[in-house]
C-alpha cells in the first residue's frame, strides 16, 4: 500500500498561504502556535497518516530527549506518541522507529528514510538558538509499506523549516525588546511605555481614571544571600506566574519594574477597586508555597518558603502634579515605602492627592 498522493500545485498553494498565516500570527502567540497550520498541511495536503512536532528538550552524552508536543492521529496509528511524553533516544544505535528524528537532529536537515510502518517517513529541523529555547523537530508519518514520498514533499518541509525558523527568531527578538526573559512580564521600559500611552489619553479625557501599584518582594535580598541567586531567580519566576494568571481580568497591565519591583497598571479603576485588588493578590502570594531549592537548583522535597509583597497605590490626578510618568511612579513608589516602614506585606494608598 502506497501513501496517497499529493497534488504539487495544492501543496505549492497551502505554502504560499502559510507565508500569510505566519506573517499575520500576533507576537504574543506561543512558539508551538506557529507550527498548528504547517502540521496540518503534513497531514491532510501531503496525505501523511501522522503529523507530529517534538521539542529537543535535552542532549544528555549519547541520548537524544524529545518532548511530543503535538499531533494529528486520527486514525490512533502511532500510540507510541502521546503529547506530553517524552522520548530518549539513543544517538549511536538508531531505534528504526525514530531514525528519521535522529537523522534530523544530527544533520540539521531533512530526513526521510522509508521504516514503513515503523517511523516518520519525513522530519525536518527547524532551527532556535538554546537562549529562546531551542530547536524543533516536525514532519509526516505514513503507516503502511511504501512511502513514496515526492521531491516537491520533501522541498515543501524544507521551506517550512525555512519559514518557522525565520519568523520564530523573528518574534523571539521581538518578545525579548518587549519582555522580562525571567518572569515573562514586560520589561521596564515597556511598562513604562504603557503608562506614557495612559498620560496622552488623559490629556484628550482629563476626568478619566487610573491606578497604578508599585510592588516590592519582602526580603528579597536575604533570600538571594541565605539560598543563593538560583532560588532567588525561582522566586521571581513564581511571582511572575502569580501576576500573568491574575491579569486575566483583574487588572490590565504588569511590568518588572526592575530587581525584586513590579508595576501594575489599572486603567479605568478607581483606588477603592485597585485597592481590593492587590490585597488580594498580596494574600495570594503570601498563601503560595514557593519551592525551595539547593544552590545548584535541583528542588527539595516538601520544602518551601514563605514569601510576602508590600505594595503602594497611586491614582492619577492632574492636581497631584503628574505630569510625566515618573511623577506616577513616584507617588507609588512613596506609597509602598510606607508599606515597608510599617511592617512590610500590606498594601498603602498615596495619600497626597
Amino acid at each position: 500500500m502506497k501513501k496517497h498522493q499529493s497534488d504539487a500545485k495544492t501543496v505549492l498553494n497551502q505554502l504560499g498561504r502559510l507565508s500569510g498565516f505566519l506573517t499575520d500570527l500576533d507576537t504574543h502567540a506561543s512558539k508551538e502556535d506557529c507550527f498548528d497550520f504547517p502540521l496540518k498541511i503534513i497531514q491532510k495536503t501531503m496525505k501523511f497518516d501522522v503529523s507530529v512536532l517534538y521539542k529537543v528538550s535535552n542532549v544528555i552524552e549519547n541520548w537524544l530527549i524529545l518532548e511530543v508536543v503535538k499531533i494529528l492521529d486520527p486514525k490512533n496509528l502511532r500510540l507510541d506518541l502521546k503529547e506530553g511524553r517524552k522520548l530518549r533516544l539513543f544517538l549511536d544505535n538508531r531505534d528504526k522507529r525514530y531514525v528519521n528524528e535522529v537523522s534530523a537532529f544530527l544533520d540539521k536537515r531533512i530526513s526521510t528514510f522509508n521504516v514503513p510502518g515503523m517511523g516518520s517517513d519525513i522530519i525536518g529541523y527547524v532551527y532556535l538558538p538554546e537562549s529562546f529555547g531551542g530547536a524543533y523537530l516536525f514532519g509526516g508519518d505514513f503507516c503502511g509499506h511504501e512511502s513514496s514520498i515526492k521531491d516537491y514533499e520533501v522541498a515543501g518541509v524544507e521551506i517550512m523549516c525555512n519559514f518557522l525558523s525565520t519568523i520564530l527568531l523573528k518574534t523571539q527578538f521581538e518578545q525579548q525588546a518587549e519582555y522580562d526573559t525571567l518572569t515573562g512580564l514586560f520589561n521596564s521600559g515597556k511598562i513604562k511605555q504603557k503608562l506614557e500611552v495612559i498620560l496622552k489619553r488623559f490629556e484628550r479625557k482629563p476626568l478619566a481614571s487610573a491606578c497604578i501599584a508599585m510592588g516590592d518582594i519582602d526580603f528579597f535580598k536575604k533570600v538571594n544571600d541565605t539560598y543563593g541567586h538560583i532560588q532567588g531567580d525561582m522566586v521571581l519566576k513564581k511571582v511572575g506566574d502569580i501576576l500573568s494568571t491574575s491579569m486575566r481580568g483583574v487588572f490590565d497591565v504588569a511590568g518588572r519594574y526592575g530587581g525584586e519591583e513590579f508595576l501594575l497598571i489599572f486603567d479605568e479603576t478607581d483606588e477603592a477597586d485597585a485597592f481590593q485588588i492587590i490585597e488580594r493578590l498580596r494574600k495570594t502570594i503570601e498563601e503560595t508555597k514557593f519551592e525551595k531549592a539547593d544552590k545548584t537548583g535541583k528542588i527539595l522535597d516538601n520544602e518551601f518558603l514563605r514569601i510576602t509583597m508590600s505594595f503602594g497605590i497611586s491614582k492619577f490626578s492632574k492636581a497631584a502634579g503628574i505630569n510625566i510618568a515618573t511623577d506616577w511612579i513616584s507617588q507609588a513608589d512613596s506609597a509602598l515605602y510606607e508599606s515597608k516602614q510599617n511592617g512590610r506585606n500590606r498594601t498603602t494608598l498615596f495619600k497626597g492627592h
